[in-house]
């Protein structure tokens, strides 16, 4: 084998122990993982080593080819029945009872064809070894047959989920996958011609090509079955940044109003946690602003625009600011007052959510700034009081 189908076959299975405990908990995915386990079975007979020795074993000639055509039938079948799951789960139970009989019967023709061929000796090659046979070409055209309507059905439905995809990071993975099963078609098309053209003499297509078409079309499927699970790595990544960025701003707002924390649920996703300190975050800002009346927002817009601030960097520490003045004062046991305005910065309904953890994160970092710090030990003197310090000096 050339470096490149090893590296596929190590792929599959890569693949198959990676998505092994996924379909332990998931029974959706145990048809996806059939598939792949499946492949990379078939992918492990078709070496030579590996079929000769399951031919002395067993002492049946190309056998190994046999039990590669019906692996390869439950390999189709468990994928088709994924993508139709995933794709189209209203057809599920449509396609689920003819798509049964259709692989029944591919594999009980296989099984009887395979008894009728002539195989005197083992071979590497089925198709090229017994290239002219009537019975080895029957026997081929069931199983390839099989194979690209198969591989036709479920590149219609990759490319028309992938229309509907929401994540860039699926969708890609989905027309990907649609290119391989494409890929797979035109494999399917040209073993069927080469067989058919060789009961005459006539070799129209290299075997090599014929080869390396199956072993692209492999590769580009698990190329595009990764890119959606490495997506989710990604936003798994991001999202325990985001936590570690703006934790800190949620420890502090909350230690003061800690009855607007929601309880913890089981199971709790970093994604659903990262949605929770948003919106607690913000409910704390909302009970701390009754805290710091407009007197003390003007002294904070002050005291960032004396820092050189401008646009959304000044919003934040005009925010953070107004946060920090309102925390000691509510530490100070000052009660708190009406306002006339909502505090600067607080996200309006509708907000955009990647925006939104990209501004809570510049409010965290001017609400730990030494300026922020400075702000609130001056309005803490005087907390007491009837209106803050000036603390731009």
């Amino acid at each position: 084998m050339n470096p490149g189908k090893i590296a596929v076959l190590a792929m599959l299975w890569t693949v198959t122990f990676w998505r092994l405990p996924s379909a332990i908990r998931v029974p959706k995915q145990r048809a996806l993982w059939v598939g792949f386990a499946a492949l990379a079975v078939v992918s492990t007979i078709g070496i030579p080593a590996v079929s000769h020795a399951i031919d002395h074993a067993a002492g049946i000639t190309n056998l190994a080819i046999l039990l590669k055509h019906l692996i390869g039938i439950i390999d189709c079948g468990a994928a088709l029945e994924f993508v139709i799951t995933m794709a189209r789960p209203d057809l599920v139970t449509r396609i689920r009872k003819p798509h049964i009989i259709l692989a029944v019967a591919a594999a009980v023709s296989l099984s009887v064809l395979f008894v009728r061929i002539q195989m005197p000796t083992e071979v590497d090659d089925f198709y090229e070894a017994y290239a002219g046979s009537w019975s080895a070409t029957t026997y081929a055209a069931v199983f390839i047959g099989y194979l690209g309507v198969v591989m036709t059905v479920a590149t219609w439905l990759f490319w028309s989920a992938s229309r509907n995809a929401g994540a860039a990071f699926l969708r890609t993975g989905l027309r990907v996958l649609a290119v391989g099963t494409a890929v797979g078609v035109l494999y399917t098309a040209l073993r069927m011609i080469q067989m058919f053209a060789q009961l005459v003499d006539v070799d129209l297509i290299d075997a090599n090509l014929i080869n390396n078409v199956e072993w692209v079309a492999m590769a580009l499927i698990l190329i595009g079955n990764s890119i959606p699970a490495g997506g989710v790595a990604a936003r798994a990544i991001r999202n325990r940044r985001h936590l570690r960025q703006i934790s800190p701003l949620w420890s502090a707002l909350t230690g003061q109003v800690p009855e607007i924390v929601l309880a913890p649920t089981k199971r709790q996703s970093q994604r659903l946690r990262l949605h929770r300190l948003v919106i607690e975050i913000r409910d704390a800002s909302l009970a701390l602003t009754p805290y710091a009346d407009d007197h003390v927002r003007a002294q904070a817009r002050q005291a960032a625009q004396d820092q050189g601030l401008h646009g959304d960097a000044l919003d934040a520490m005009v925010e953070a600011l107004t946060l920090r003045a309102a925390h000691a004062a509510k530490s100070a046991g000052k009660p708190p007052a009406a306002i006339s305005d909502q505090a600067d910065g607080t996200p309006p309904e509708g907000i955009d959510f990647d925006a939104e953890i990209v501004r809570l994160h510049h409010l965290n970092e001017a609400y730990h700034s030494p300026a922020a710090a400075a702000f609130a030990r001056a309005y803490a003197v005087t907390a007491q009081g009837p209106c803050p310090a000036n603390t731009t000096e």
